[in-house]
Order: structure tokens, then C-alpha cells, then sequence
């Protein structure tokens, strides 16, 4: 399998007639820019492409940042037509479909390099900051002028992921919000919404490995990183390249539920009934009757109020005798 798909392919002109130790092809196939993508995998499970001329068959780069720059210029652009619709569209606003999207057939591993070289080249730079900044709580203005109001990030930055849909409080209009998009990369998922209120979409992308690590927050059209991931800068490619890979994901934003109140509980207490009245009992010193709820119905349907403490009705303090002998005194001379 290996010497087939090697077959043609040469380094510096001389054929390549074997790999190194481990190292395995499993692949090639026609990409983009007149370039054929070898896929190549360790024993590990490691991948890595080799990037080689579709005619002559020479080898260009084990990289697409490493091709030279004429030929990487070509390859790139190859790429606008499915690469700017993503861009302009999905990743920063509503979906706009390109032209066409990657084959099936293409190595994921070749698409995440096709896809992070070029959004590095075409798109404007994130600024990417610590979330650390977070912890000052301050007030951050975003590259494109749209501010974030005080404590908003730290409170995004202390998002824990549980069992049910993702829903935090969007960091610009402060209203809560479910995530549209649950996606996976490579050891992080990323979660996307759209703030209707100020019509932003942002991301937030947490590690699937350690817990430890702060989600990060990224806004496109910022655009603005703030993330402590080790391979940060990589994560705006990565999410670029699983819409590339998701031709789906119009659809998927289209049914999106937004949030409900009912995803927090809102409305659920009105559907319990109230416990019927236990029998009055007479309070003989009063005259009055009062309910009394008995032990079994507490117990038998939960109440949704705290119990509060009524304090046992206090007699009026009495007077002592020094007291009451100087009202007298005092009525006395009143009426004298």
C-alpha cells in the first residue's frame, strides 16, 4: 500500500522508495492549487501530509506553511471559493454556503492545515490575551470598538459544563443564552451563540482534557482571542475547518432552539397543586380557629418556600408597682 502511493513521488528529484521507521502511507488524493495530499501515519496514531506537485509528483512541503511561497500563494487562493463564505458567513453571522466544500474523501488532518494556513493568511489576526486579563473584571473594548461590560468575562471564564444543553449569559448583552453548535476539535469543544440582542456570535471553547484550563472565549468578528490553551491561536482555524467539514451546520443553526425561561425552571411551579387545608382547631383562649398542616401532607408533597418561624404570641409587659404609682401621681397633678 505504502510503495503505491509513494509511486511518482520525489524529493530534491530522486524517488521516494520508502519512509522512515513507523511511518505509513494511508492515502493520496488530489486537493487543490494543481497539489496532491499524501497522508502519513506513525504507529502512535500520529498523522502528518506530505504536499506533492499533481503532474511532476515532486515533493513541496510537509506543510502548507513550509510550501514555497509562489506555490503556496496558488494553493490558497484555490481556496476563496469555499474558505470566504465560511468567513464572511457562518463563523461570524449567519450562514452563507459557499460554492462548494471539501470532498469527502480528504484527510481531516489535511483540511485543519489547508484550513488554519489560510484563515492565517486572509483573515485579520485575532488579538489574543490571557484569560487572566478576566480576573481584573474590568471593562473590555473589543479590536472592532463593541464593549464588554465590568466582570462579564470573568463570569464566562467560570462556566462549568454539565449533563444538559450549554447555557451561560452572553458577555455583551448579559441575557442568557443556549448554544447553538456543540463542536468537537481537537481535544477542546466549542460551543457557539448567537446574541440576537446586539446580532454578535461568539464562541466558547472548553478542553475536553484538563479541567484545570479556563474555557476560552473567542469573538470573530472582534476579532478577539482570550485563552490560556497552549495551541490558542490555532482554535480559529480549527473551527473554521469543522464548518468546512459539516456541510450541515445551516440546517443545524436553523433548528437551534433558543433559550426558554422553562430551561431554567421558570413556569414549572404553577403546574403543582396545593395541599388541601388540614381541619381547624379551635384556639379556646382566642376564640379563633387556625390551620394547623399536618406532618403527613408536608412531607408527602415538597414545598417550595422556606419555612418561616411564627413566634408564639408575648403578653404586654407588665408594669411595676413604682411605675403605676407615678401614672397616678402624674394624673393627679394633671387634673389639679
Amino acid at each position: 500500500m505504502t510503495v503505491a502511493l509513494l509511486d511518482g513521488i520525489k524529493i530534491d528529484g530522486f524517488p521516494v522508495e520508502q519512509l522512515y521507521t513507523g511511518w505509513e502511507a494511508i492515502s493520496r488524493h488530489f486537493f487543490a492549487g494543481g497539489l496532491d495530499v499524501v497522508l502519513l501515519r506513525l504507529l502512535d496514531g500520529r498523522e502528518a501530509c506530505w504536499w506533492v506537485d499533481h503532474t511532476t509528483g515532486e515533493h513541496r512541503g510537509s506543510h502548507v506553511m513550509a510550501l514555497p511561497p509562489e506555490i503556496q500563494n496558488q494553493f490558497l487562493t484555490a481556496l476563496d471559493p469555499v474558505l470566504w463564505p465560511l468567513a464572511e458567513g457562518v463563523l461570524k453571522t449567519a450562514p452563507l454556503l459557499p460554492e462548494a466544500f471539501f470532498p469527502d474523501v480528504l484527510p481531516r488532518t489535511a483540511i485543519l492545515e489547508a484550513v488554519g494556513s489560510w484563515i492565517s493568511r486572509h483573515a485579520p489576526h485575532a488579538i489574543l490575551i490571557p484569560t487572566g486579563h478576566a480576573d481584573s473584571g474590568e471593562k473590555l473594548t473589543c479590536p472592532d470598538g463593541r464593549l464588554i461590560g465590568e466582570g462579564r468575562i470573568r463570569s464566562l471564564m467560570a462556566t462549568k459544563r454539565g449533563d444538559g444543553p450549554l447555557i451561560i449569559a452572553s458577555p455583551f448583552s448579559e441575557l442568557p443564552l443556549r448554544a447553538q453548535l456543540v463542536m468537537p476539535l481537537e481535544g477542546m469543544t466549542a460551543y457557539r451563540f448567537h446574541d440576537a440582542a446586539e446580532d454578535v456570535v461568539f464562541y466558547l471553547v472548553c478542553n475536553d482534557v484538563r479541567a484545570d484550563v479556563r474555557p476560552s472565549f473567542y469573538y470573530p468578528a472582534g476579532p478577539l482571542l482570550i485563552s490560556d490553551e497552549a495551541l490558542g491561536a490555532l482554535i480559529p482555524g480549527q473551527i473554521m475547518a469543522w464548518y468546512a467539514l459539516n456541510p450541515d451546520h445551516k440546517d443545524a443553526i436553523d433548528k437551534a432552539r433558543p433559550f426558554l425561561p422553562q430551561d431554567f425552571g421558570v413556569g414549572q411551579a404553577s403546574s403543582l397543586r396545593a395541599a388541601p387545608p388540614s381541619p381547624g382547631v379551635r384556639d379556646e383562649d382566642a376564640g379563633e380557629t387556625s390551620h394547623v398542616p399536618s406532618k403527613q401532607s408536608s412531607s408527602a408533597r415538597p414545598s417550595f418556600l422556606p419555612d418561616i418561624p411564627i413566634a408564639p404570641p408575648q403578653a404586654a409587659p407588665r408594669q411595676s408597682l413604682k411605675d403605676r404609682l407615678k401614672l397616678m401621681l402624674r394624673w393627679k397633678k394633671d387634673r389639679g
